[in-house]
C-alpha cells in the first residue's frame, strides 16, 4: 500500500511539471489562489467541525457474558441479562446517532458550495469587462473573464461532490483506516494530474480556440485566424488554462468520492446510512403505575 502510494503521487508530480509548461504565470496564479482559497474555506469550514466532533474514540464496549462461568454465578448473570442488553441497546444507539450526524456533513457542503458560487459569481461582476466589442484586446479580456467565471463554478461542484464522501471519510478516521483515504486521495491525485495535462492540452490547439471564439462572438474568428496564420500560440494557449484546472478538481472529487463509496460497500458491515431511532429508555414509572391500577 506504501509503495503504491508513493508511486501515484510521484506519477502525479511529474504530471503536474508536465503542466506547467502549457500554463502562464496568471493563469496558474488565478488557479492557485483565489479559487484554491474558495475550494478549501468551503470544504474546510463544512468537514472539521464533523470530523472534531464525531472522529473522539467511541465507547463500543458492550457487556458480555463469559461462557466459561459456573452454576453459582448463573442467577447473578439471569439478573444481569437485562442491564446488558440495555447497555448495547444504548451502545448501538450512540453509534446511529454519530452516523446520523455525520451524514449531516452533506447538505452542510452542499449550502457551502452553493454561498461560495454565488461570492464567485458575484466577484466575477467586478472583473474587468471591455466596454466595445470590436478591438482584439476586448475580446481576449472577454474570454479570460469567461475562463475565469466556468472555473469557479468547476471548483464550487467539485467542492459539493467531495463533501459526499465526508461521511465515509468519518468512519475511516473513526475506525484509523488511513490506507482507505490514502489511496483514494492517490489516485484521485493522478487522475487530476492526467485531465489537467489533458484538458491543457485539448485546449491549447487552435480548433478548440476557434470553436469556442466563434460560440462566444461571431466578430472574433478573424481574431483567432490571424494568429494560426502568424503561428503566435502563446496568446491562446493560456485563454483555458483556468477552466482546465477546474475540470481536473472536478475529475479529482468524483474519483475521490467513488473510492470511497466502493471501499465503503466492500467493509464489513457496508455503507452505514443514516436512519431513524428511538430512545432506549423508558420512563420507568410506567410499569409501576400500571400495577397500581390494576391492584
Amino acid at each position: 500500500g506504501t509503495l503504491i502510494s508513493i508511486i501515484l503521487r510521484i506519477a502525479s508530480f511529474l504530471l503536474s511539471q508536465l503542466t506547467v509548461r502549457f500554463v502562464s504565470a496568471s493563469a496558474l496564479g488565478k488557479a492557485s489562489i483565489p479559487l484554491e482559497l474558495l475550494l478549501g474555506t468551503s470544504l474546510f469550514v463544512g468537514r472539521e467541525g464533523f470530523r472534531l466532533a464525531l472522529t473522539k474514540e467511541v465507547s463500543e464496549h458492550n457487556s458480555t457474558v463469559n461462557d466459561d462461568v459456573g452454576d453459582r454465578e448463573y442467577d447473578e448473570n439471569e439478573r444481569n441479562k437485562k442491564q446488558s442488553n440495555m447497555k448495547q441497546k444504548q451502545g448501538m444507539h450512540t453509534r446511529q446517532k454519530i452516523v446520523n450526524v455525520s451524514w449531516l456533513s452533506i447538505p452542510t457542503g452542499a449550502v457551502l458550495s452553493i454561498a461560495a458560487l454565488i461570492m464567485h459569481l458575484h466577484s466575477c461582476k467586478y472583473l474587468s469587462l471591455p466596454k466595445t466589442d470590436a478591438a482584439t484586446s476586448d475580446d481576449l479580456a472577454r474570454l479570460n473573464a469567461f475562463d475565469y467565471k466556468i472555473a469557479g463554478m468547476l471548483f464550487c461542484l467539485a467542492s459539493f461532490i467531495e463533501s459526499l464522501a465526508e461521511p465515509l471519510i468519518i468512519r475511516c478516521l473513526q475506525e484509523m483506516d488511513v490506507a482507505t483515504k490514502a489511496k483514494a486521495e492517490g489516485v484521485a491525485l493522478l487522475c487530476k494530474a492526467a485531465s489537467c495535462f489533458g484538458v491543457l492540452y485539448i485546449t491549447a490547439t487552435f480548433w478548440f480556440q476557434n470553436l469556442v471564439v466563434d460560440f462566444m462572438h461571431p466578430t472574433t474568428i478573424d481574431y483567432g485566424l490571424d494568429l494560426k496564420m502568424k503561428g503566435d500560440r502563446d496568446a491562446s494557449n493560456n485563454n483555458f488554462a483556468v477552466t482546465a484546472f477546474g475540470v481536473s478538481q472536478l475529475v479529482y472529487a468524483m474519483v475521490y468520492t467513488a473510492i470511497i463509496y466502493w471501499r465503503g460497500m466492500l467493509a464489513v458491515g457496508g455503507i452505514r446510512w443514516p436512519k431513524r431511532i428511538q430512545a432506549p429508555i423508558h420512563n420507568p414509572y410506567q410499569n409501576s403505575s400500571k400495577s397500581r391500577i390494576v391492584s
